[in-house]
């Protein structure tokens, strides 16, 4: 597991929330178009350029052009129990580690070299409707976010 909490910045506690616009240190390519923004939205979806407030299940692709990654779309309610961070990283023991993970499960990746991390986070998360004492949807979920050091490849994700 990467490490988290602490450094990481948390997103607001209410329902269909999210963080503000996070301006990256490096761009992310996804599908070979550079971000340089990203949005960390509590019901599990990391967008670029624009949030992604409501959970509404659609089907992919999108048909409105929103690019987002969506490693845990679930209709989660922080704001009864659980928490989701996220930090961007250059941390050269998370990086020797991404590197490590990246070239283990991409057997096709063998040379990657991770040069920026960015984690997120989502933990002890329940869903909308819930309670308190509801039980959690997933107690861990963690979304490390690789970028590759060619923008001819989308980002990996591990």
């Amino acid at each position: 597991m990467y490490p988290f909490w602490q450094n990481d910045t948390k997103t607001p506690k209410v329902d269909d929330g999210s963080s503000s616009e996070i301006k990256l240190a490096v761009p992310v390519f996804f599908f070979g178009v550079p971000y340089r923004t990203v949005y960390v939205n509590n019901n599990g979806v990391v967008s670029f350029n624009v949030l992604v407030s409501q959970f509404t299940p659609e089907s992919f692709p999108l048909t409105d052009g929103r690019a987002f990654i969506a490693p845990f779309w679930a209709d989660v309610h922080n704001g009864i129990r659980g928490e989701i961070y996220y930090r961007e990283t250059m941390d050269p023991v998370i990086l020797q580690r991404a590197t490590k993970d990246i070239r283990k499960y991409f057997k096709d990746m063998a040379t990657f070299s991770a040069t920026w991390v960015f984690i997120v986070t989502w933990e002890e998360v329940t869903f909308y409707g819930g309670s308190s004492t509801t039980p959690v949807i997933i107690q861990i979920f963690r979304f490390p976010l690789h970028s590759l050091t060619s923008n001819s490849c989308p980002s990996s994700l591990l």
